[in-house]
């Protein structure tokens, strides 16, 4: 993925897009909190006293170069060529996982797409509102049928897969989902598709029996029993906040939840966990009030972005995307891990497109 990433970039700088870019550079709102979380890993350095495992999570620092890098891509080129590769790209990996998941192949370890099952889901979710989005701003019929076989495909994939965090999202974001889709907006009709699609999501075995676990989990909690997926979160949780109030202006650095979680006897489970499976607090309990004010200010300022350019495909993108990973923020800590970092910076980058529509259009974004 790097060396890929590597590639565009120098192709980017001898296309002689990357000087132009620069040369017509707008500030959006994201930048300011962007440039915050930025340089927060770097200052840890010297505030906090664990210079290993702050070295070792400078990753949140230099991510940020995907994004900044996306946003000039996107500012000079539609994005649309991307957001269909992105497309394929979950394709690919849905149409592995399901073959694994029949039996028609079998290896040695589960593929990537099954083995976190909550990112999976989340890029499921993303391409489902993704094609909704695609649906409404094409007038290509053979190519909106495609879309919504795609949407039909993927949504079979959360019904399948173990994922509650995708599941979640689509279910939050179905109203936006019908809206694109019919193309008179009558309310009715909306809210009985949702009906309908929330209907056959409960129908599914393996998700009533993602509910029933997270009721059975909820239950266990009630008696003390923390050993099951809920019960960790709330563990993982309540450990981050103490370490925030603890430590609530600069934090306690990025080791400090896990200085904290292992001070008290876990299972050999339990023990491996290394982040709280949320990012505000993650943020907080690493960087303190200034890192979850500037977390919270990223967040509202892509919501913001997107809702109001929501009529476009650019801004519809960045809303969904918003919206996906804020919900995706309160169980997992989207930040952490390659895959779901990287998805996270590059889908900021993409508002640079609505600079890239704003010049043709001659409006603001």
């Amino acid at each position: 993925m790097f060396a890929s990433l590597l590639a565009a970039f120098l192709l980017f700088i001898a296309s002689g897009y990357f000087v132009r870019a620069k040369q017509s550079w707008r500030t959006l709102p994201w930048v300011m909190p962007a440039l915050i979380l930025c340089v927060l890993p770097w200052l840890s350095l010297f505030v906090h006293e664990d210079l290993n495992l702050g070295l070792a999570k400078l990753g949140l620092s230099y991510y940020w170069i995907l994004a900044f890098v996306t946003f000039l891509a996107a500012s000079q080129m539609p994005i649309l060529p991307w957001l269909r590769a992105f497309l394929c790209g979950v394709f690919i990996a849905f149409c592995y996982a399901m073959i694994h998941m029949a039996g028609w192949l079998t290896t040695g370890s589960k593929p990537s797409a099954l083995g976190n099952s909550i990112l999976f889901s989340q890029f499921l979710a993303t391409a489902i509102v993704l094609l909704s989005i695609l649906y409404k701003h094409d007038s290509h019929r053979s190519r909106k049928r495609l879309y919504l076989i795609g949407m039909c495909l993927f949504f079979l994939g959360l019904m399948l897969g173990e994922g509650r965090s995708g599941i979640l999202a689509v279910v939050v974001l179905f109203p936006l989902i019908f809206t694109n889709i019919l193309k008179q907006k009558n309310r009715a009709k909306i809210i009985a598709m949702c009906l309908i699609a929330s209907s056959i999501l409960v129908m599914s075995p393996m998700v009533r029996s993602r509910i029933q676990a997270g009721v059975n989990d909820l239950q266990l909690f009630q008696k003390n029993e923390t050993q099951t997926s809920l019960g960790y979160r709330f563990d993982m949780w309540s450990t981050a906040w103490n370490v925030f109030l603890e430590n609530p202006i600069i934090g306690a650095g990025p080791s400090g939840f896990r200085h904290a979680w292992v001070n008290h006897p876990r299972s050999a489970e339990a023990a491996a966990f290394l982040e709280p499976h949320n990012a505000f607090l993650f943020y907080a309990s690493s960087y303190g009030v200034i890192g979850l004010a500037a977390l919270i200010w990223l967040y509202a300022a892509l919501v913001w972005t997107g809702w109001a350019n929501r009529q476009s495909l650019e801004g519809a993108v960045v809303f969904v995307f918003a919206v996906i990973g804020v919900l995706g923020s309160f169980t997992n800590t989207m930040v952490m891990g390659t895959a779901s970092h990287a998805l996270f910076m590059l889908f900021i980058g993409l508002q640079g497109g609505l600079l890239y529509t704003s010049r043709h259009n001659g409006k603001n974004p």
